[in-house]
């Protein structure tokens, strides 16, 4: 080897070295992720009032989602930016004008991109307009089909979604029921608020399909502990009794029909759907059924139901988050909320403006596709900002203190 090229050749060698020393001494390290705008979620739920027993739970799914946020470091947009998101948890005291007052502030002066909100149908109607004038996509935990659909037009509100079954889907799982069992005569009672007459309504629409009479029809104060309809009920012939309320009111009432009308069935809607019912009803609630989310029986369902792993995994979250609390399907409404709002949130690129980045997360919430919720699957569109299959729902009844699976092959 000449001079020159061992010269040369020493020169590479030592610049090898030298790289090696520079990488062993400064180990390559990755280009830190961006970070953009934080989001906010404006979340309400009924954790007061009438509706405590559904609110509660789903603030505390707020909060699990708020921990597990902060533990993830928040969501990702299209563009790979990271945004931190900040749940903004209010109470609306089971009570419209609160919801109201609420959803205008979380709006407009907490700036929040995405709104979910709230329990109860009453709250969640007066949230509506509100949602509307101000362009911000809201995402319902409460069943009325008004929610969604303007009663007047039969038209989706282009801003407003729930993740919520009907109480039409409740009545025709119960009409499938009561046809399934030999019964076509029944009586029913419903609480006087949104929810119970949109269940009556639903009833009456329904189980007229079916070729079910509703012998006799009535409304009563959920606050109340004396219920004259029960008399009624004893002289109308029905052979079941269907309750559309929630709990406490629920249970209450439930209480005081199995004490005083004798062997007929008891047939609740999807909003007793809660271990409320049972632990306030007691010994009145062996024996009654209703029809709910899958959530209720997840360890129940076939292993092949896709929604059963989700569920079995949003459980043992909640359950230790809570400390042992039990589930009910209010807790999956603000489960499957809370995701389609992430959802929405992670279709936006960063640097959009406010009323951009609600708009696109709007437009990225009804084209959901497939979505396994707790509830069942789900898919969005701009004809229907529900998406849930009525096949969906489950029979239950109450077995021995616990809500068990009943199919369609043990319903007699």
């Amino acid at each position: 080897m000449s001079p020159r090229r061992k010269a040369a050749w020493l020169a590479a060698c030592g610049l090898g070295v030298a790289s090696l020393l520079v990488l062993l001494v400064f180990p390559l390290v990755a280009a830190p992720a961006r970070v953009g705008t934080p989001y906010r979620i404006g979340f309400i739920s009924s954790v007061t009032g009438p509706g405590a027993s559904l609110g509660a739970p789903e603030r505390d799914v707020a909060r699990m989602f708020q921990e597990r946020l902060e533990r993830e470091g928040g969501v990702a947009g299209p563009d790979g930016v990271r945004h931190e998101v900040q749940i903004l948890i209010n109470d609306d005291q089971s009570r419209a004008d609160v919801a109201a007052s609420l959803a205008r502030r979380l709006i407009e002066q907490d700036q929040v991109h995405v709104l979910v909100g709230t329990t109860l149908s009453g709250p969640s109607l007066a949230i509506v307009p509100i949602a509307t004038e101000l362009r911000t996509p809201t995402i319902s935990m409460a069943s009325a089909r008004a929610i969604i659909e303007d009663p007047a037009t039969k038209r989706m509100r282009t801003w407003i979604f729930k993740p919520v079954p009907e109480n039409l889907h409740s009545a025709a799982k119960q009409a499938e029921y009561l046809k399934g069992v030999g019964i076509d005569r029944v009586c029913h009672l419903y609480e006087n608020t949104a929810y119970g007459q949109d269940t009556f309504a639903s009833a009456k629409q329904e189980f007229a399909k079916a070729g079910i009479r509703i012998l006799y029809g009535d409304s009563f104060d959920r606050f109340a502990t004396e219920f004259p309809q029960v008399t009624r009920v004893r002289a109308s012939g029905c052979q079941a009794v269907v309750i559309g309320s929630i709990p406490p009111a629920a249970a209450v009432i439930n209480v005081a029909v199995a004490g005083r009308v004798g062997p007929r069935k008891i047939v609740h809607g999807h909003g007793a759907c809660s271990p409320d019912l049972i632990r306030t009803a007691g010994q009145a609630a062996e024996g009654t059924v209703m029809p709910c989310g899958k959530i209720l029986v997840a360890d129940q369902l076939p292993a092949n139901d896709p929604v059963r792993r989700v569920n079995l995994e949003f459980i043992a979250e909640y359950t230790r988050f809570t400390g042992g609390q039990p589930i009910s399907t209010f807790a999956g409404h603000a489960y499957d909320a809370l995701q389609w709002a992430l959802a929405g949130l992670r279709a936006v690129p960063d640097g959009q403006p406010l009323p951009r980045v609600r708009e696109l997360a709007r437009d990225a919430i009804e084209r959901i596709r497939n979505y396994v919720g707790t509830h069942g699957i789900m898919t969005l569109s701009p004809e229907d900002h529900l998406g849930f299959d009525a096949k969906d729902f489950v029979i239950v009844t109450v077995q021995g203190g616990r809500f068990v699976l009943l199919p369609p092959n043990r319903w007699k």
